[in-house]
């Protein structure tokens, strides 16, 4: 009868033991859920800035490729007669034959 009981109680720390182990590796389990909840509502939140970033830049770009063709446009006319007369006639006071001018006082 003794072995038994022995047996008996040997069985009843067993049990304990991985009831205890079974508890610890579930507490393990559930710590380790949330801490990669934790994480990837992290993760979702740096996307989402990322991708706000990347479209902000994207704007940006298709601004001054904007300005750059301006700027080629404005080049352009420089470089232009139309432009040069226009200068002269500004900057220098000339004037084609042919034209009056007037100046007020």
């Amino acid at each position: 009868m003794s072995r038994k009981k022995g047996r008996r109680r040997k069985r009843a720390r067993v049990s304990r033991e991985n009831k205890r182990a079974m508890v610890l590796i579930t507490i393990v389990v559930i710590l380790l859920f949330f801490v990669l909840l934790f994480e990837s509502r992290r993760l979702y939140s740096r996307i989402e800035a990322n991708e706000t970033h990347r479209q902000d830049l994207e704007k940006q770009i298709e601004e001054e490729n904007r300005r750059t063709e301006e700027i080629e446009a404005l080049r352009e006319y420089m470089q232009s007669d139309a432009y040069m007369k226009q200068a002269a006639k500004d900057r220098l006071g000339l004037v084609e034959e042919g034209e009056i001018i007037f100046k007020l006082r």
